[in-house]
C-alpha cells in the first residue's frame, strides 16, 4: 500500500512539475510577445511623428515659396487680386 502511495505521489509531483514548466513558458512566451508589441508601435509611432514632421518642413517651404512670390509681384497684379477675389458685400 505505502509503495502505491509513494507511485502515486510521484505520478502528481511529476504532473504539477510539468503544469508548472508549462505556466512559465507560456509566461516568458506572452511576455516576449507583449514587449515585441510594444516595440513595434513605438517604431510606428516614430516612424509617423517622422513622417509629419517631413510634411510639415514641405508645407512650411511651399508657403515660404508662394509668399516670397505674391511679394515680387507688380503692384498692379496686388491691387487686381485684391479687387477680384475679396468678398462681397
Amino acid at each position: 500500500m505505502t509503495k502505491m502511495k509513494a507511485i502515486l505521489a510521484f505520478i502528481v509531483t511529476a504532473a504539477l512539475v510539468a503544469l508548472g514548466a508549462f505556466g512559465l513558458g507560456r509566461m516568458r512566451g506572452r511576455e516576449k510577445a507583449e514587449a515585441k508589441a510594444d516595440k513595434q508601435r513605438i517604431d510606428e509611432n516614430a516612424a509617423a511623428t517622422k513622417a509629419a514632421a517631413e510634411r510639415r518642413v514641405e508645407v512650411t517651404k511651399e508657403a515660404r515659396n508662394v509668399q516670397q512670390t505674391v511679394s515680387h509681384m507688380p503692384d498692379d497684379v496686388d491691387r487686381e487680386l485684391r479687387a477680384n477675389w475679396t468678398r462681397k458685400g
